[in-house]
């Protein structure tokens, strides 16, 4: 909402015949400040373009537009040619953003891969000792029985 130069309050109203008031201090704005249409930027009194969103505020500009088929505001018409260009991009920034992921994944996968055949090599050992210490185990009990026999 466009606020009073007077009194910076937010209550600007437009009357019926087109004159801005202040509803807070009551300062008559007609004359020194143009309200844009489409966006109602208070712009100084002879600017071409509003100082917000771009659209033109002299009415030959307007008639130009309309000539020309344009019916949107200028500003949408600026948004709209670097859509494409905003479009690229993004797909680029989220290219990189899926690239970075992807690393982390295989750093992830690789760690995994690393534990795996830590706690394999693990198992192996402990086998080994287990087969080692097993018919050791075996041989004492059969020389126990034989000696207490």
């Amino acid at each position: 909402m466009p606020q009073c130069p007077a009194c910076t309050a937010p209550g600007l109203e437009v009357s019926p015949t087109g004159r801005l008031t202040c509803s807070y201090c009551g300062t008559d704005i007609t004359g020194a400040f143009i309200l844009c249409p489409v966006c109602g930027h208070l712009n100084s009194h002879g600017e071409e373009n509003c100082g917000s969103c771009g659209e033109p505020l002299s009415l030959l500009a307007q008639v130009m537009i309309r000539h020309e088929g344009r019916n949107q505001p200028y500003r949408l018409q600026q948004v709209r040619t670097q859509a494409s260009a905003l479009k690229e991009r993004e797909a680029r920034e989220s290219e990189k953003r899926m690239e970075a992921l992807q690393a982390i994944d295989q750093r992830r996968q690789a760690v995994e891969a690393e534990a795996k055949e830590a706690q394999e090599a693990y198992q192996r050992k402990i086998s080994r000792i287990v087969l080692l210490i097993i018919p050791i185990f075996i041989v004492i009990i059969i020389l126990l029985v034989v000696i207490i026999r």
